[in-house]
């Protein structure tokens, strides 16, 4: 399920991966190697600095004709909540390093994402809830933002699903 608020692009989902285990979703989502695979709207993604306590990564994702792709640099963290099922994976906008713009894509200067992982009550599945927050700069049209709020974020969820399901083949 997707609860949004159109005029702010802010959104919340929640759904259930009955069939992936808890540190399957947690690694399938912070593989950024395995996201370019699995993740159709991403052009680019890498790590340009990291420690034991956060990364900060290059993300470029392709937006639909007419639209120009944007770009974010966002430090990412993630924290266990709770031993052992429940982690948090945030994400926020970071300008701590120098990336040069690319030419004809749109720089996203405030983005925030907290993506939670908990294993469900079987124990054989996992949880998921996210919040979504992106200024993406520019006039979107009102089809685009629809669009996010009704098929792209929970079309991400069944593509993370899939991508879970087949880790590691």
């Amino acid at each position: 399920a997707v609860v949004s608020t159109q005029s702010t692009g802010r959104y919340k989902g929640y759904g259930e991966l009955t069939t992936v285990d808890l540190e399957t979703a947690k690694k399938v989502y912070c593989d950024l190697e395995y996201r370019k695979k699995w993740d159709s709207y991403c052009n680019d993604l890498r790590v340009l600095n990291e420690n034991e306590e956060r990364q900060i990564i290059y993300w470029r994702v392709a937006y639909p004709w007419p639209m120009s792709h944007r770009d974010y640099v966002f430090l990412r963290k993630t924290k266990l909540i709770s031993e052992p099922d429940r982690w948090c994976i945030i994400g926020r906008s970071d300008s701590s390093e120098s990336v040069d713009t690319v030419k004809s894509v749109v720089r996203v200067e405030q983005y925030e994402q907290t993506i939670a992982f908990q294993r469900n009550e079987s124990g054989s599945g996992t949880k998921v809830f996210m919040y979504y927050f992106d200024n993406p700069g520019g006039s979107l049209p009102t089809w685009l933002i629809n669009w996010a709020a009704k098929t792209g974020v929970p079309q991400f969820m069944t593509t993370l699903k899939n991508a879970c399901e087949k880790y590691g083949q």
